[in-house]
Formats: C-alpha cells, structure tokens, sequence
C-alpha cells in the first residue's frame, strides 16, 4: 500500500469513522477542489459537523479501493440513523444504509481534489419518503 492510499483509508478510519475533525489539515491541502468548487480543511470540517446533525452513528465501510498513486476511487457503504432534517425530510431516528462512491486526488501527502457521489434515492426510500414524479405537460 503507497502513502497515498494510507492517506485515503486513514481520512476514512480517523475522520469519518472516529469523528476526529481537529486533524483535517492533516489530509487536505489548504486550498482544494471540492467537486468543481474550492473547499478549505476548515469548510470540510464544518460539513461534516453539519452533516453529522443529520446523521447519527454514522459508519463507512470501505467495499472497494483502487488508485495509480495520485487519483483514488473508493467505493463504500455507510450506515447512520437520521436524526436531523435531510432537506425536506423530517428526523425519523431509522438506522438506514446507502452506498456511494468518492474520488480523490493527492499530490506531496496531501489531497487536493475529491468528488462523490451517493445513491441519495435508496436513502430516500428507506426514509419512507414518497416520491412523486411531475405531472407530463400536454401539447395543446
């Protein structure tokens, strides 16, 4: 395993998975690109402390991890019990469990590009959440 895919795992395991938010610079360089926006270790922090009114007990397990020593795919499932509004979506205190991709970039120990996604529609579901499409316009 090369340091950068220590770095990956152990963001996973220290910040994600043990909520030390205090070591971020530890993992992001001071400016970096945060799915097309710039993001600082500070901006992530309070992310995660946002998102941590919502999600509860939140675990995250690595299922795959592959890299060439700069970019990172991690492929991953993390289970959490919604305890806060999710958007429109009221706390119902259910354990529920998604899966999600992210992507990462590091350069001289340090990451400087991440980008993710999450399959937010099985959250959904698993909330209880009905969703309704958009009635079809008409040609008149």
């Amino acid at each position: 395993m090369d340091q950068a895919e220590r770095l990956v795992r152990d963001l996973i395991d220290h910040v994600w998975n043990s909520g030390h938010l205090e070591d971020i610079e530890h993992f992001f360089a001071p400016t970096f690109d945060h799915g097309g926006r710039e993001d600082t270790p500070e901006g992530i922090r309070q992310w995660h402390r946002d998102d941590a009114l919502t999600w509860a007990d939140a675990r995250w397990e690595i299922l795959a991890l592959t890299g060439d020593g700069v970019r990172y795919a991690v492929r991953w499932r993390c289970t959490a019990r919604h305890v806060g509004p999710w958007g429109p979506v009221a706390a119902t205190g259910r354990s529920v469990t998604w899966e999600g991709v992210h992507f990462f970039t590091v350069h001289n120990g340090q990451i400087t590009a991440l980008w993710a996604i999450a399959d937010v529609f099985n959250k959904a579901l698993q909330l209880g959440v009905t969703l309704v499409p958009p009635e079809a316009e008409t040609e008149a």
